[in-house]
């Protein structure tokens, strides 16, 4: 299987996440031109009895393309920067 995974890394601080589901939104209509956040490859969980705290995670199917970051209003999620040569 060959690796996917194209731009520089996703970064996750679920401690900054608000569940706003902006990243999913973003990322769904990149990948499936439409807004349905269960095809999106990043996916927000919210923890069980825990109604401020979520999970951030990746399908594999996520490229690194970065939407979900550049649209991340509260600083959740972030892109590794390029190493400069």
């Amino acid at each position: 299987m060959a690796n996917k995974k194209k731009g520089q890394p996703i970064i996750s601080d679920s401690s900054k996440c608000y569940g706003c589901l902006t990243c999913q939104l973003y990322c769904s209509l990149r990948f499936e031109k439409a807004i349905n956040l269960s095809k999106a490859q990043v996916k927000i969980k919210r923890l069980v009895n825990k109604d401020t705290e979520f999970e951030i995670s990746f399908t594999e199917e996520c490229d690194n393309c970065g939407i979900c970051a550049r649209r991340c209003f509260y600083g959740a999620l972030t892109q590794k920067k390029k190493e400069a040569a």
